[in-house]
């Protein structure tokens, strides 16, 4: 993984091709060390095993491929947002300033990884004689899962604070500002939809058997809280955005009829009062839809046989 993912836009070929490098390798590893190997019938910690090792190598490589298709959209979100304002000269000093913040996201999430491994290695008693070597194989898998999952969500939050921050703010006229918030919100929305995705993953941690009551509650709880986190930044891009032209527009009109005696001045209020009616976000694109309907229909239909087969276990 680079430590400045913000140098220059990524290949869109090449998007893919690492996380699923990074899956691969995963599965070999759980393979050599037996974690793939298929479990007897009625073996649940094995089973269990077999699930975490399969769901968390999927979810590793998922989330890394959200990271850098983050750091593509921040990167064009920026450079959109620059031309728009004029300042595309200082493109590359936001770059170092966002390298510098990824670089510090990687040590915290690094920790915070290491923390709640540790923990589970804990609470799941792993050093204990009788443990498995694939059981301390997937301890050291699920740092890397949980170092991707909480840098890309953290990535995706502090990304439009700060370009709401340090680019939005040295904007010098309204509708450059509406036109890059509109940008900013569509950024977010799609690092929000994406988070979705994974949720379509959890029922892997349960094939072959049934879904405790308990993690089904704590699974949903969990998506709940990652999607209105995430969700959250767009709902108040929207309602900025709003704010803000509700404002322009009172402000012409006081505008407008101050000057009704000046006939360039007041077409000039017209013509802006009319550009602005017809101002919108453009939030939900139509490929912005299609991506949304498309990641709630998977989870839809994953959870759906999850809980299909659960019922036919426990009868």
């Amino acid at each position: 993984m680079k430590l400045n993912p913000y140098s220059n836009v990524h290949n869109q070929a090449l998007l893919g091709l690492y996380p699923f490098l990074l899956i691969t390798v995963l599965f070999i590893v759980h393979y050599f060390f037996g974690t793939l190997e298929l479990p007897d019938k009625g073996d649940l910690r094995s089973l269990r095993d077999f699930n975490t090792a399969i769901g968390m190598s999927l979810l590793s490589g998922y989330f890394w491929f959200c990271l850098q298709l983050n750091h593509k959209n921040v990167v064009s979100t920026l450079i959109s947002i620059l031309v728009k304002t004029n300042q595309l000269s200082h493109l590359n000093e936001h770059r170092r300033k966002l390298a510098y913040k990824f670089q510090l996201h990687c040590i915290n999430c690094l920790i915070t990884a290491v923390f709640i491994t540790v923990l589970y290695v804990l609470i799941e008693n792993l050093f204990i004689s009788d443990v498995q070597t694939y059981q301390y194989v997937i301890a050291v898998c699920a740092v890397l899962f949980w170092f991707l999952f909480f840098l890309f969500l953290i990535q995706s939050t502090t990304n439009v604070i700060y370009l709401r921050k340090q680019v939005l703010s040295q904007t010098e006229n309204y509708l450059d500002y509406l036109n890059s918030l509109a940008s900013l919100a569509r950024y977010s929305f799609v690092n929000a939809t994406l988070s979705t995705g994974a949720v379509t993953l959890f029922p892997i941690f349960w094939f072959g058997k049934s879904v405790p009551m308990f993690d089904l509650v704590m699974a949903l709880s969990f998506s709940l809280v990652v999607v209105v986190y995430l969700f959250s930044p767009v709902l108040k891009l929207h309602s900025l955005w709003a704010k803000e032209k509700n404002q322009v527009t009172t402000k012409l009109h006081e505008k407008r009829k101050s000057s009704s005696k000046r006939v360039e001045k007041y077409e000039q209020c017209e013509q802006e009062l009319e550009y602005l009616g017809s101002l919108t976000m453009r939030l939900f694109r139509r490929r912005d839809k299609i991506r949304l309907l498309a990641c709630v229909s998977l989870i839809s239909i994953s959870w759906s046989i999850a809980i299909f087969f659960s019922f036919n276990i426990n009868s």
